[in-house]
Protein backbone atom coordinates (compact mmCIF):
# COMPACT_ATOMS: atom_id res chain seq x y z
CA UNK A 1 0.00 0.00 0.00
CA UNK A 2 3.02 2.61 0.80
CA UNK A 3 4.54 1.65 -2.47
CA UNK A 4 1.73 2.59 -4.81
CA UNK A 5 1.01 5.65 -2.49
CA UNK A 6 4.71 6.76 -3.13
CA UNK A 7 4.54 5.82 -6.75
CA UNK A 8 1.00 7.95 -6.98
CA UNK A 9 2.57 10.85 -5.35
CA UNK A 10 5.75 11.00 -7.03
CA UNK A 11 4.12 10.40 -10.38
CA UNK A 12 1.45 13.48 -9.61
CA UNK A 13 4.94 15.90 -8.66
CA UNK A 14 6.00 14.70 -12.19
CA UNK A 15 2.87 15.96 -14.29
CA UNK A 16 2.43 19.18 -12.26
CA UNK A 17 6.03 20.21 -11.41
CA UNK A 18 7.17 21.31 -7.63
CA UNK A 19 9.23 24.28 -6.43
CA UNK A 20 12.81 23.44 -6.56
CA UNK A 21 12.40 19.68 -7.45
CA UNK A 22 11.16 16.22 -6.07
CA UNK A 23 13.48 15.84 -3.36
CA UNK A 24 11.68 19.19 -1.34
CA UNK A 25 8.71 16.70 -0.59
CA UNK A 26 11.28 13.95 0.97
CA UNK A 27 11.46 14.23 4.58
CA UNK A 28 12.33 17.53 6.40
CA UNK A 29 13.06 18.95 2.84
CA UNK A 30 15.62 19.17 0.34
CA UNK A 31 18.95 19.63 2.19
CA UNK A 32 21.44 22.48 1.02
CA UNK A 33 24.56 20.18 1.04
CA UNK A 34 23.17 17.92 -1.85
CA UNK A 35 22.26 21.08 -3.84
CA UNK A 36 25.38 21.79 -6.22
CA UNK A 37 27.76 23.41 -5.00
CA UNK A 38 27.66 24.99 -1.17
CA UNK A 39 30.50 27.83 -1.76
CA UNK A 40 31.72 29.06 -5.21
CA UNK A 41 34.78 30.45 -3.71
CA UNK A 42 35.46 26.44 -2.70
CA UNK A 43 34.26 24.72 -5.48
CA UNK A 44 33.01 20.78 -5.98
CA UNK A 45 35.12 19.12 -3.17
CA UNK A 46 34.37 20.18 0.82
CA UNK A 47 38.06 19.31 2.93
CA UNK A 48 40.57 19.91 0.37
CA UNK A 49 42.35 23.03 -0.55
CA UNK A 50 40.45 25.60 -3.14
CA UNK A 51 40.34 28.55 -2.26
CA UNK A 52 43.76 29.42 -1.48
CA UNK A 53 46.82 26.71 -1.37
CA UNK A 54 46.45 25.27 1.60
CA UNK A 55 43.00 26.99 2.47
CA UNK A 56 39.55 25.42 2.14
CA UNK A 57 36.71 27.92 3.40
CA UNK A 58 34.61 24.45 3.92
CA UNK A 59 36.97 23.07 6.39
CA UNK A 60 38.43 24.48 9.23
CA UNK A 61 41.21 23.15 9.78
CA UNK A 62 42.99 24.56 7.00
CA UNK A 63 41.84 28.50 8.27
CA UNK A 64 45.04 28.80 10.66
CA UNK A 65 46.77 29.25 7.03
CA UNK A 66 44.94 32.15 6.18
CA UNK A 67 47.09 35.59 5.58
CA UNK A 68 43.87 37.89 6.16
CA UNK A 69 40.85 37.67 7.84
CA UNK A 70 37.96 37.27 5.50
CA UNK A 71 34.28 38.38 4.35
CA UNK A 72 32.82 35.32 2.03
CA UNK A 73 29.55 35.47 0.64
CA UNK A 74 27.79 33.08 -1.86
CA UNK A 75 24.56 33.38 -4.06
CA UNK A 76 23.13 30.80 -6.11
CA UNK A 77 20.43 30.69 -9.12
CA UNK A 78 19.09 26.99 -9.56
CA UNK A 79 16.90 25.30 -11.78
CA UNK A 80 15.44 21.65 -11.83
CA UNK A 81 13.85 20.69 -15.22
CA UNK A 82 11.75 17.56 -15.91
CA UNK A 83 11.51 17.14 -19.49
CA UNK A 84 8.53 14.59 -20.13
CA UNK A 85 6.32 16.16 -19.37
CA UNK A 86 8.36 19.69 -19.71
CA UNK A 87 8.53 20.97 -16.16
CA UNK A 88 10.91 23.73 -15.22
CA UNK A 89 11.15 25.34 -11.61
CA UNK A 90 14.05 27.40 -10.53
CA UNK A 91 15.20 29.85 -7.44
CA UNK A 92 17.92 31.78 -5.89
CA UNK A 93 19.06 32.27 -2.55
CA UNK A 94 21.82 32.97 -0.34
CA UNK A 95 24.10 30.10 -0.55
CA UNK A 96 26.56 30.49 2.30
CA UNK A 97 27.86 33.76 4.45
CA UNK A 98 31.37 33.28 6.34
CA UNK A 99 33.88 35.36 8.20
CA UNK A 100 36.78 33.94 9.37
CA UNK A 101 39.69 35.35 11.87
CA UNK A 102 43.00 33.65 11.58
CA UNK A 103 45.16 34.28 14.48
CA UNK A 104 48.89 34.40 14.73
CA UNK A 105 49.21 31.25 12.17
CA UNK A 106 48.35 29.43 14.71
CA UNK A 107 44.43 29.06 15.42
CA UNK A 108 41.82 30.64 13.88
CA UNK A 109 37.70 31.01 14.20
CA UNK A 110 34.71 31.20 12.44
CA UNK A 111 30.51 32.68 12.04
CA UNK A 112 28.65 31.41 9.32
CA UNK A 113 25.05 31.34 8.33
CA UNK A 114 24.07 29.01 5.22
CA UNK A 115 20.59 27.01 4.42
CA UNK A 116 20.55 23.92 5.91
CA UNK A 117 17.09 22.32 3.88
CA UNK A 118 14.45 23.69 1.68
CA UNK A 119 10.87 23.01 1.97
CA UNK A 120 9.69 25.78 -0.50
CA UNK A 121 6.66 22.91 -2.52
CA UNK A 122 3.92 23.58 -4.50
CA UNK A 123 1.22 20.82 -5.42
CA UNK A 124 -1.98 21.22 -7.33
CA UNK A 125 -4.19 18.65 -8.68
CA UNK A 126 -6.33 17.89 -11.65
CA UNK A 127 -10.18 18.58 -11.20
CA UNK A 128 -11.99 15.42 -10.13
CA UNK A 129 -15.64 14.57 -10.68
CA UNK A 130 -17.84 12.89 -8.74
CA UNK A 131 -21.79 12.34 -9.59
CA UNK A 132 -24.63 12.87 -6.45
CA UNK A 133 -28.20 13.58 -6.53
CA UNK A 134 -28.31 13.38 -10.26
CA UNK A 135 -25.66 16.84 -10.43
CA UNK A 136 -21.74 16.50 -11.02
CA UNK A 137 -19.76 18.21 -8.88
CA UNK A 138 -15.73 19.10 -9.30
CA UNK A 139 -13.27 19.84 -6.62
CA UNK A 140 -9.47 20.49 -6.62
CA UNK A 141 -6.72 19.54 -4.24
CA UNK A 142 -3.79 21.64 -3.33
CA UNK A 143 -0.09 21.28 -1.58
CA UNK A 144 1.54 24.07 -0.53
CA UNK A 145 4.68 24.44 1.93
CA UNK A 146 6.98 26.98 1.84
CA UNK A 147 10.09 27.96 4.85
CA UNK A 148 12.76 25.84 5.85
CA UNK A 149 16.00 25.28 8.11
CA UNK A 150 18.47 27.44 8.42
CA UNK A 151 22.70 26.32 10.48
CA UNK A 152 24.33 28.84 11.95
CA UNK A 153 27.89 27.71 12.68
CA UNK A 154 30.34 28.39 15.25
CA UNK A 155 33.51 27.34 14.07
CA UNK A 156 37.51 26.93 14.88
CA UNK A 157 40.72 25.52 14.13
CA UNK A 158 43.91 24.34 15.89
CA UNK A 159 47.35 24.26 14.49
CA UNK A 160 49.11 21.27 16.62
CA UNK A 161 52.05 20.43 14.85
CA UNK A 162 53.99 21.63 11.44
CA UNK A 163 52.21 18.18 10.26
CA UNK A 164 48.78 18.04 11.86
CA UNK A 165 45.73 20.23 12.42
CA UNK A 166 42.78 20.39 14.25
CA UNK A 167 38.72 22.27 13.38
CA UNK A 168 35.26 22.23 14.70
CA UNK A 169 31.92 23.09 13.46
CA UNK A 170 29.41 23.64 15.48
CA UNK A 171 25.65 24.06 14.15
CA UNK A 172 23.18 25.34 15.30
CA UNK A 173 20.15 24.48 13.64
CA UNK A 174 16.61 26.37 13.26
CA UNK A 175 14.12 27.74 11.69
CA UNK A 176 10.02 26.97 10.78
CA UNK A 177 7.50 25.78 7.69
CA UNK A 178 3.77 26.65 7.25
CA UNK A 179 2.12 24.25 5.15
CA UNK A 180 -1.23 24.12 3.79
CA UNK A 181 -3.87 21.67 2.66
CA UNK A 182 -6.73 22.34 0.92
CA UNK A 183 -9.69 21.21 -1.33
CA UNK A 184 -11.83 23.47 -3.48
CA UNK A 185 -15.26 22.54 -3.77
CA UNK A 186 -18.27 24.62 -4.91
CA UNK A 187 -16.44 27.82 -5.14
CA UNK A 188 -14.56 28.13 -2.02
CA UNK A 189 -11.69 26.43 -0.47
CA UNK A 190 -11.64 24.06 3.11
CA UNK A 191 -8.01 24.54 4.55
CA UNK A 192 -6.14 23.00 6.88
CA UNK A 193 -3.31 24.89 7.93
CA UNK A 194 0.05 23.73 10.36
CA UNK A 195 3.22 25.26 11.49
CA UNK A 196 6.26 23.00 12.01
CA UNK A 197 9.30 24.74 14.33
CA UNK A 198 12.80 23.45 14.14
CA UNK A 199 15.86 23.68 16.41
CA UNK A 200 18.99 20.67 16.95
CA UNK A 201 22.78 21.05 16.83
CA UNK A 202 25.13 19.03 14.56
CA UNK A 203 28.78 19.11 15.25
CA UNK A 204 31.93 18.71 12.79
CA UNK A 205 34.91 17.31 13.93
CA UNK A 206 37.68 17.51 11.46
CA UNK A 207 41.51 16.73 11.20
CA UNK A 208 44.10 17.75 8.53
CA UNK A 209 47.68 15.67 8.25
CA UNK A 210 50.41 16.13 6.11
CA UNK A 211 51.47 12.78 4.56
CA UNK A 212 54.78 14.05 2.73
CA UNK A 213 55.68 17.82 1.08
CA UNK A 214 52.54 17.27 -1.68
CA UNK A 215 50.46 15.13 -0.28
CA UNK A 216 47.56 15.44 2.40
CA UNK A 217 45.07 13.50 4.05
CA UNK A 218 41.71 15.12 5.65
CA UNK A 219 39.30 13.87 7.71
CA UNK A 220 35.40 14.94 8.89
CA UNK A 221 33.60 13.13 11.30
CA UNK A 222 29.89 14.37 11.80
CA UNK A 223 27.27 13.76 14.70
CA UNK A 224 24.50 15.41 16.45
CA UNK A 225 24.78 17.06 19.60
CA UNK A 226 21.07 17.31 19.93
CA UNK A 227 19.07 15.40 17.75
CA UNK A 228 16.80 17.74 15.10
CA UNK A 229 13.40 18.01 16.81
CA UNK A 230 9.63 19.55 15.85
CA UNK A 231 7.15 21.11 16.92
CA UNK A 232 4.18 21.37 15.12
CA UNK A 233 0.81 22.98 15.32
CA UNK A 234 -2.23 21.52 13.81
CA UNK A 235 -4.71 24.85 12.91
CA UNK A 236 -8.32 24.94 13.32
CA UNK A 237 -10.13 23.32 9.99
CA UNK A 238 -12.05 26.18 8.32
CA UNK A 239 -13.89 27.46 4.95
CA UNK A 240 -11.88 30.33 3.23
CA UNK A 241 -15.18 32.12 2.52
CA UNK A 242 -13.15 35.63 1.75
CA UNK A 243 -10.46 33.35 -0.73
CA UNK A 244 -7.07 34.77 0.25
CA UNK A 245 -5.92 31.84 2.04
CA UNK A 246 -6.05 33.20 5.56
CA UNK A 247 -8.52 32.22 8.44
CA UNK A 248 -9.49 35.92 9.26
CA UNK A 249 -12.46 38.21 8.45
CA UNK A 250 -12.91 40.30 5.31
CA UNK A 251 -15.03 43.14 3.70
CA UNK A 252 -15.71 40.40 0.92
CA UNK A 253 -16.98 37.84 3.67
CA UNK A 254 -16.37 36.40 6.52
CA UNK A 255 -14.59 32.71 6.95
CA UNK A 256 -16.06 30.06 8.39
CA UNK A 257 -15.98 29.11 11.80
CA UNK A 258 -15.06 32.76 12.91
CA UNK A 259 -11.20 32.68 13.92
CA UNK A 260 -12.79 34.63 17.33
CA UNK A 261 -15.00 31.14 18.35
CA UNK A 262 -11.98 29.17 17.73
CA UNK A 263 -9.01 28.25 20.12
CA UNK A 264 -4.87 27.66 19.15
CA UNK A 265 -3.94 24.12 19.17
CA UNK A 266 -1.41 22.98 21.25
CA UNK A 267 1.71 21.78 20.01
CA UNK A 268 3.05 18.79 19.58
CA UNK A 269 6.59 17.97 19.96
CA UNK A 270 8.37 15.77 18.33
CA UNK A 271 12.51 14.54 19.20
CA UNK A 272 14.93 13.01 17.53
CA UNK A 273 13.41 13.53 13.79
CA UNK A 274 16.68 14.15 11.71
CA UNK A 275 20.31 12.71 13.41
CA UNK A 276 22.46 12.96 11.30
CA UNK A 277 26.16 10.21 11.91
CA UNK A 278 28.98 9.49 8.99
CA UNK A 279 32.03 10.28 7.78
CA UNK A 280 34.61 12.33 4.50
CA UNK A 281 37.67 11.03 3.95
CA UNK A 282 39.73 13.37 1.04
CA UNK A 283 43.64 13.21 -0.65
CA UNK A 284 44.93 16.21 -1.99
CA UNK A 285 47.80 16.27 -4.22
CA UNK A 286 49.73 19.56 -5.04
CA UNK A 287 52.09 19.98 -8.26
CA UNK A 288 53.76 22.80 -7.64
CA UNK A 289 52.39 26.38 -6.13
CA UNK A 290 49.59 26.84 -8.65
CA UNK A 291 47.98 23.62 -9.35
CA UNK A 292 46.41 20.29 -7.16
CA UNK A 293 44.16 17.62 -7.19
CA UNK A 294 42.07 16.53 -5.27
CA UNK A 295 39.07 13.44 -4.35
CA UNK A 296 36.79 12.46 -1.42
CA UNK A 297 35.10 9.94 0.16
CA UNK A 298 31.88 9.79 2.19
CA UNK A 299 28.71 8.58 3.92
CA UNK A 300 26.29 9.81 5.81
CA UNK A 301 23.47 7.79 7.90
CA UNK A 302 20.41 9.18 9.49
CA UNK A 303 19.89 7.65 12.76
CA UNK A 304 16.83 9.25 13.83
CA UNK A 305 14.19 7.18 15.69
CA UNK A 306 10.89 9.53 15.47
CA UNK A 307 11.11 10.05 11.69
CA UNK A 308 7.81 7.87 11.48
CA UNK A 309 5.99 9.77 13.57
CA UNK A 310 6.76 13.27 12.60
CA UNK A 311 5.83 12.25 9.07
CA UNK A 312 2.04 11.24 10.52
CA UNK A 313 2.02 14.41 12.15
CA UNK A 314 2.88 16.38 9.81
CA UNK A 315 1.67 15.24 6.48
CA UNK A 316 4.62 14.92 4.40
CA UNK A 317 4.36 15.18 0.37
CA UNK A 318 6.66 12.10 0.21
CA UNK A 319 6.14 9.62 3.19
CA UNK A 320 9.81 8.76 3.08
CA UNK A 321 13.29 9.71 4.32
CA UNK A 322 16.75 10.09 2.78
CA UNK A 323 18.36 7.18 5.27
CA UNK A 324 22.36 6.89 3.92
CA UNK A 325 24.08 8.43 1.72
CA UNK A 326 27.15 8.02 -0.25
CA UNK A 327 29.49 10.78 -2.27
CA UNK A 328 32.40 10.70 -4.45
CA UNK A 329 33.98 13.93 -4.98
CA UNK A 330 37.32 14.50 -7.41
CA UNK A 331 38.37 18.44 -8.11
CA UNK A 332 41.31 20.23 -10.28
CA UNK A 333 42.02 23.68 -9.01
CA UNK A 334 44.60 26.00 -10.51
CA UNK A 335 45.53 29.03 -8.09
CA UNK A 336 46.63 32.64 -9.16
CA UNK A 337 49.88 34.02 -8.69
CA UNK A 338 50.99 35.42 -5.27
CA UNK A 339 52.69 38.56 -6.59
CA UNK A 340 52.74 38.33 -10.13
CA UNK A 341 51.48 41.95 -11.99
CA UNK A 342 50.65 39.93 -15.11
CA UNK A 343 46.86 40.62 -16.14
CA UNK A 344 46.00 36.91 -16.79
CA UNK A 345 48.29 35.53 -13.26
CA UNK A 346 44.90 36.95 -11.67
CA UNK A 347 42.76 34.09 -12.50
CA UNK A 348 42.29 30.77 -10.88
CA UNK A 349 40.36 28.00 -12.37
CA UNK A 350 38.46 24.84 -10.39
CA UNK A 351 36.80 21.75 -11.90
CA UNK A 352 34.72 18.82 -10.37
CA UNK A 353 33.06 15.58 -10.20
CA UNK A 354 29.99 14.76 -7.79
CA UNK A 355 28.49 11.06 -7.45
CA UNK A 356 26.09 10.89 -4.87
CA UNK A 357 23.70 7.93 -4.16
CA UNK A 358 20.89 8.45 -1.68
CA UNK A 359 19.10 5.52 -0.03
CA UNK A 360 15.63 5.82 1.21
CA UNK A 361 13.90 4.33 3.83
CA UNK A 362 11.37 2.65 2.39
CA UNK A 363 10.77 0.52 -0.48
CA UNK A 364 14.62 0.60 -0.80
CA UNK A 365 14.58 2.87 -3.63
CA UNK A 366 17.16 5.02 -4.75
CA UNK A 367 18.61 8.45 -5.86
CA UNK A 368 21.71 8.75 -8.10
CA UNK A 369 23.59 12.14 -8.67
CA UNK A 370 25.84 12.42 -11.40
CA UNK A 371 27.11 16.04 -11.89
CA UNK A 372 30.48 18.39 -13.24
CA UNK A 373 31.02 21.65 -12.11
CA UNK A 374 33.21 24.73 -13.79
CA UNK A 375 34.54 27.73 -11.82
CA UNK A 376 36.72 30.66 -12.17
CA UNK A 377 37.99 33.38 -10.26
CA UNK A 378 39.54 36.72 -10.38
CA UNK A 379 41.80 38.17 -7.74
CA UNK A 380 42.12 41.39 -6.85
CA UNK A 381 43.99 43.99 -4.77
CA UNK A 382 47.36 42.99 -2.54
CA UNK A 383 45.44 41.26 0.25
CA UNK A 384 43.80 38.76 -2.31
CA UNK A 385 40.09 40.05 -2.60
CA UNK A 386 38.65 37.32 -4.70
CA UNK A 387 35.24 37.05 -7.27
CA UNK A 388 34.12 33.52 -8.31
CA UNK A 389 31.75 32.51 -10.66
CA UNK A 390 30.87 28.86 -10.50
CA UNK A 391 28.57 26.26 -13.27
CA UNK A 392 27.32 22.93 -12.12
CA UNK A 393 25.36 20.94 -13.94
CA UNK A 394 23.57 17.38 -13.06
CA UNK A 395 21.23 14.44 -13.34
CA UNK A 396 19.28 12.69 -10.61
CA UNK A 397 17.77 9.67 -10.93
CA UNK A 398 14.88 7.90 -9.23
CA UNK A 399 15.01 3.92 -9.36
CA UNK A 400 11.57 3.80 -9.51
CA UNK A 401 10.79 6.44 -12.14
CA UNK A 402 11.72 6.74 -15.91
CA UNK A 403 12.09 10.14 -16.15
CA UNK A 404 15.35 12.06 -15.22
CA UNK A 405 15.74 15.31 -13.31
CA UNK A 406 18.32 17.60 -14.75
CA UNK A 407 19.79 20.43 -12.06
CA UNK A 408 21.97 23.72 -13.65
CA UNK A 409 23.57 26.02 -10.43
CA UNK A 410 24.82 29.79 -11.33
CA UNK A 411 26.45 30.95 -8.39
CA UNK A 412 28.81 34.07 -7.82
CA UNK A 413 30.93 34.10 -4.68
CA UNK A 414 32.65 37.20 -3.49
CA UNK A 415 35.50 37.59 -0.59
CA UNK A 416 37.16 40.83 1.19
CA UNK A 417 39.77 40.14 3.60
CA UNK A 418 41.47 42.90 5.78
CA UNK A 419 43.62 42.74 8.64
CA UNK A 420 41.23 42.67 11.98
CA UNK A 421 42.01 43.46 15.39
CA UNK A 422 45.59 44.63 15.34
CA UNK A 423 46.61 47.91 17.50
CA UNK A 424 47.85 50.78 15.43
CA UNK A 425 50.71 52.67 16.35
CA UNK A 426 49.53 55.92 17.34
CA UNK A 427 51.87 58.88 15.17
Amino acid sequence: MLKIRLVFIIGTLVSLGISQGRMNGIGVGHFNKYQGIQNALSGAVELAPSFQKNVSLTNPSTWHNLKFAYLSISYSGNENVIKTPSTVNGYSSLSNALWVVPIKSNSSVGLSLSPYSDQRLTLVGDTSYFQAFDSTFGYTRSFERSGGILSFKISSSLKVSDRASLGINHSVLFGSSRQNESITFGGSSIIQSSRAKYNGIVNDLFINVSLIDDLSSYFKYTFSLKPLESAIEQKYLFDDANGNGYHDYSTTGFDFPFPDSVSASPEERVEDIHNPNGFKLGLNKSFGEKIALAFEIGALNDIAKNQDKFMSTLSTPIPNWIEKTNSLKASFSYFPENYSMRFFDKFSFKSGLIHYIHTMKYDEMDIEELGFSFGVGFKFKPVGNQINFNYYFGNRKFSNIAEKEFIQQIQVGVSLADIWFVKRRQK
